[in-house]
């Protein structure tokens, strides 16, 4: 199998570092998944998106023409092609909805009325 940049490829997960997930892809290559690849906020704690044996499906960002060693990225994947057995409902932030703020909207009336006594001095 030849990948080539920009395929989106299932690797799996064969080691941990403090900054990166190393994995093995089907064609026996191997990867680079650096931990500024796998999300654009800060991350604290590389576990939470990949342990040994994890399987998901990552974007190759450069192949070494020397030895196709693989550099790859999740952050790059598009979220209706993404695949990641990783068990784990803290690694991606919940996307924001409009029904998410509903109790924001609720409440701003009386926010409003609370900062305009504060304005006018009454408690």
């Amino acid at each position: 199998m030849s990948y080539q940049i920009g395929d989106l490829v299932i690797g799996k997960v064969i080691n941990v570092k403090p900054y990166a997930l190393f994995m093995s892809f089907e064609d026996g290559s191997q990867g680079l998944l650096h931990i500024s690849e796998l999300s654009n906020a800060y991350i604290r704690d590389i576990e939470k998106y990949g342990t040994i044996g994890d399987e998901m499906c990552v974007k190759i960002i450069s192949i070494d023409p020397t030895n196709g060693f693989l550099r790859v990225s999740l952050k790059q994947v598009p979220e209706d092609q993404a695949y990641n057995t990783h068990d784990n409902e803290n690694r991606k932030a919940p996307i924001a909805t409009e029904e998410d703020f509903a109790p924001f909207e609720k409440k701003l009336p009386e926010w409003k009325e609370i900062t305009m006594k504060k304005i006018k001095g009454e408690k």
